[in-house]
């Protein structure tokens, strides 16, 4: 079978190459054989891409977590309740550390991987959409848990129209109800994108800058009552005390890299340190910050399906690359300017 593979760590155009590869198979009788329809690139696989050296990687390996595809064959120990059959449509993530322990990817015709990690694709949403659900809806949802948000609250959302964000927007919008508010963060060519996805009021910010000074000077009365910062600025938390609630949540992703090296790293990992560890008085922050990992579970993933079904989210592709294109794709990922997902289309359906 065809894979993209590497053996070294750096930026895609430089290390990526298309490859013939063995195709895997059934290791235990709950693991599936999945033909992959559909690749979803997120900013976390290509963090491993980048920066984890390869003495702690399976090799050659295939970049890329989350997809959707048709199931192929089925392990005999798999729950008959989930309706995983040969021929079932579905979506799901490949765990770390099969990914970097095994070299095991996503971005290859075939997959196996044990059904714990994946589920039934949702109706009402095609396969091309339904792969960029895993990460970045799981993530949203563990936003959304952190945030708890009430009924009627206003609530701030940086990155709105990302892979994250725009899902954020949608279930923060259901969950503050119509007499909430839901005010968004994104660039001006996607204002209109973040107001059909329920918010309702949408801040360009590189109309604003500083960002942070425009939303103390016209959000200090009345404050935010919980803010999600879906990218990942430090300088929105470091100055949140002025558009904020006193002891109302800033909720995030962590501190997002300026650039994939090492160095950029370490400084990010230390400034989230300070954020949730240091209390206010040795330089901490002045609101609670609450941090959340993109973990992938079983119940998120079904949770995820269940609101596609109640015409609670859809997932929004700017971005559909062919098969041989997907450094095109790595180029629009990396580039951080994004709309929704970014998706690569294994099978070959559309044209190079």
């Amino acid at each position: 079978m065809q894979a993209w593979t590497h053996t070294k760590s750096g930026h895609p155009s430089h290390i990526l190459k298309l490859s013939d590869v063995t195709k895997p198979s059934l290791k235990s009788p709950t693991d599936v054989l999945i033909q992959v329809s559909h690749v979803a690139l997120h900013p976390g696989a290509s963090i491993f891409m980048q920066l984890c050296p390869f003495i702690f990687r399976g090799t050659p390996a295939i970049p890329e977590t989350d997809f959707s595809g048709v199931i192929v064959e089925a392990g005999e120990d798999i729950d008959p309740s989930r309706r995983l059959y040969p021929g079932s449509e579905v979506f799901g993530s490949i765990p770390v550390k099969q990914h970097l322990s095994q070299g095991s990817g996503a971005l290859a015709q075939y997959i196996v991987i044990d059904a714990k990690h994946i589920a039934r694709k949702p109706s009402k949403l095609s396969l091309e959409q339904a792969s960029g659900l895993a990460v970045s809806g799981c993530t949203a949802l563990a936003l959304l848990d952190k945030a708890n948000l009430k009924q009627g609250n206003s609530v701030l959302i940086n990155g709105a129209s990302g892979g994250i964000g725009h899902m954020v927007v949608q279930m923060a919008k259901h969950a503050v109800g119509e007499s909430g508010r839901i005010t968004g963060i994104s660039s001006g060519a996607n204002v209109r994108m973040v107001e059909d996805l329920g918010a309702d009021k949408v801040i360009d910010y590189q109309q604003h800058i500083p960002l942070y000074q425009h939303l103390a000077e016209c959000y200090n009365n009345p404050r935010f009552d919980c803010v999600i910062d879906a990218f990942g600025v430090q300088e929105l938390y470091a100055h949140c005390t002025h558009y904020l609630v006193e002891s109302k949540p800033f909720v995030s992703v962590g501190v997002a890299f300026k650039q994939y090296t090492v160095s950029s790293l370490l400084y990010s990992v230390l400034l989230m340190l300070k954020n949730n560890v240091l209390p206010s008085f040795l330089g901490g922050g002045q609101r609670p910050h609450l941090q959340v990992g993109s973990i992938v579970t079983l119940q998120g993933l079904e949770r995820l399906a269940k609101l596609v079904e109640e015409d609670e989210l859809i997932v929004h592709v700017e971005t559909l690359a062919p098969w041989r294109r997907v450094l095109v794709a790595y180029d629009k990922l990396l580039s951080r300017r994004a709309r929704g997902k970014v998706v690569v289309e294994v099978q070959g359906t559309i044209p190079d």
